[in-house]
């Protein structure tokens, strides 16, 4: 018997019993990765916007609408979770990380496989999906030396999904919209093409910035002349910026207004800030930097092994697929070539510090998909090979009435929710501006006080569990007094300001000391002070570096 008849009946079972072994395989490297990478507990290293999730999710679980900062999407997400974890991130972090690993993962990998089958055939789509598995590991030893933290220690755990930051979930939102918009495409389906939108949707609910993404889909669906499609994709986003929209207003204004600089009550010796105009507001949205995004390549060049290869890859690739589909190729070359023109223009996107490979995230899938195509570019075996094992997606039958449901589920449900919910007024979060933090206050801390003589005060806490090291940060303020210049008044440690939206709080607290023990001594002198500890933890479990995640509820000592 020939070895192809044997293996004959497995094809009854394809993908999965290709696709399975690799799901697997993915699940058993992100687990050997974990226990070899360094790492505090659950906590793998961060640097990022996970604490403004996190927190946003534990404000909305208890009713309100919190500062909103960040996208709905993932803080809706985060809800549940922080409802059964409590607001201590480190309490929580196991529930987001075996979310992403355990569901989103496993997603992205069919996803990878779906869109690679749709340009060269099964194969191909094994392919890039082993890669896909294989590809973040195997390329470790292609960086030099003093890059291996950057890369392995802080850009891995990301992408892996092994920490709280919203970019990893956008990147597999925005990954399953591209699944669907390219079935759309292949079978001609309106039913994808909606799906497509409702999902890029979400990934823009999850992370604004990933309106770049439309572009793609966009030019795709008019280089195979869909103009219905075309109306109808612009059509489904509709109710993604609506819900948006809404989140933004109820919590700090309209987008592009929410995050311009509040004005000081000016004195006669304060700083003058000037209130940038609407061209200044949109540009710093969508910088183009040429120096800054030359910057990049000349990043790679100093890390890399070749920057000639990586440069050559997606252009090759796109040549490839151009001779499977014009279309397709134009939708992955738009796809990266958005997000890498401009964020890559962005001050704060940098090879040296690794924040390219976060903040660029949603793109890669697609430079994976162009270098998984380049086997397309061999003479007749390429061809033979798509052709031989070519798919045909079945288009999913989903009527008016089911499309209409999906968006009411989606995006109408958090748009009701979001109006009839009151913005934030209970001092329940604050932000550390200059750390970028927004923290839940804690009332189950149980911080006491104790007069010890000489003017001394003796601390002590009970904090809640959490699954990393944890260190006490404790911070002090005078219970009251007037902040310089804005003559804000300060109380229990807090400025609060209602200018519209949620109130927004931030703390005004000098840091005296950093401890394992549960329990510090002071000697602050006379007066009225208020004591806050907050707990902290990094992935080095270092007591130098990390950020603070949740502070506790205020304590008013006197001190006569």
């Amino acid at each position: 018997m020939r070895a192809a008849e044997r293996f004959r009946p497995l094809a009854w079972y394809e993908p999965w019993v290709v696709l399975a072994p690799l799901v697997v395989a993915q699940w058993t490297a992100v687990v050997v990765f974990a226990h070899v990478v360094r790492r505090n507990g659950w906590l793998f290293y961060q640097g990022g916007d996970q604490t403004w999730f996190w927190t946003s999710g534990w404000v909305l679980g208890h009713g309100h609408v919190p500062e909103t900062y960040v996208g709905w999407a993932w803080a809706l997400a985060m809800t549940p979770l922080a409802a059964l974890a409590g607001p201590n991130f480190l309490a929580g972090v196991p529930l987001v990380v075996l979310l992403q690993v355990g569901v989103l993962l496993p997603l992205a990998l069919l996803c990878i496989y779906e869109i690679a089958s749709a340009i060269g055939g099964r194969v191909l789509g094994y392919w890039a999906a082993a890669w896909w598995v294989a590809a973040p590991y195997l390329v470790i030893p292609l960086f030099v030396d003093r890059y291996h933290k950057v890369f392995v220690e802080q850009a891995l755990p990301q992408g892996l999904g092994l920490t709280g930051l919203g970019d990893f979930p956008s990147m597999v939102a925005v990954l399953v919209s591209a699944t669907l918009l390219v079935r759309g495409l292949r079978a001609g389906a309106r039913a994808e093409v909606i799906g497509s939108a409702f999902a890029a949707g979400i990934a823009i609910g999850i992370k604004p910035a990933n309106g770049l993404f439309v572009a793609a889909p966009l030019v795709a669906l008019a280089l195979a002349r869909r103009w219905q499609s075309v109306l109808e994709y612009a059509a489904a986003l509709v109710p993604a910026l609506i819900v948006l929209a809404i989140w933004k207003e109820k919590g700090s204004g309209i987008a592009l207004l929410a995050n311009a600089p509040l004005h000081l009550a000016a004195g006669a010796n304060a700083p003058h800030f000037s209130e940038p105009t609407l061209w200044e507001r949109l540009t710093s949205y969508v910088p183009l930097d040429r120096t800054q995004l030359n910057n990049q390549f000349l990043g790679f060049r100093e890390f890399f092994w070749s920057a000639r290869v990586l440069e050559f890859i997606p252009v090759a690739g796109a040549i490839a697929v151009a001779r499977r589909s014009i279309p397709l190729a134009a939708f992955l070359s738009t796809w990266l070539a958005a997000y890498f023109v401009v964020k890559g223009s962005s001050p704060a996107v940098d090879v040296a510090t690794g924040s390219i490979w976060r903040l660029l995230m949603p793109a890669w899938p697609a430079y994976l998909l162009l270098g998984a195509s380049l086997p397309l570019l061999l003479p007749r075996i390429g061809t033979a090979l798509a052709e031989r094992f070519r798919t045909v997606p079945r288009p999913v039958r989903a009527g008016t009435r089911a499309l209409a449901a999906i968006g009411v589920a989606l995006f109408a449900i958090p748009a009701v929710a979001f109006a009839a919910l009151p913005s934030d007024d209970t001092r329940t979060a604050a932000k550390i501006p200059e750390r970028s933090l927004f923290l839940p206050v804690d009332g189950g801390f149980h911080v006491r006080a104790r007069g010890i003589g000489d003017g001394s005060i003796r601390l002590t806490w009970r904090p809640p569990p959490g699954h990393a090291h944890p260190f006490y940060v404790v911070l002090r303020s005078p219970s009251r007094f007037v902040f310089p210049y804005t003559e804000d008044v300060v109380t229990q440690g807090m400025r609060c300001k209602s200018p519209g939206g949620a109130i927004r709080c931030t703390l005004e607290m000098n840091e005296i000391g950093r401890t394992r023990q549960r329990l510090f001594r002071d000697t602050p002198g006379r007066g009225r002070w208020t004591y806050r500890v907050g707990t902290a933890a990094n992935w080095l479990d270092d007591p130098e570096q990390g950020d603070v995640l949740v502070v506790s509820e205020p304590l008013d000592v006197v001190v006569r």
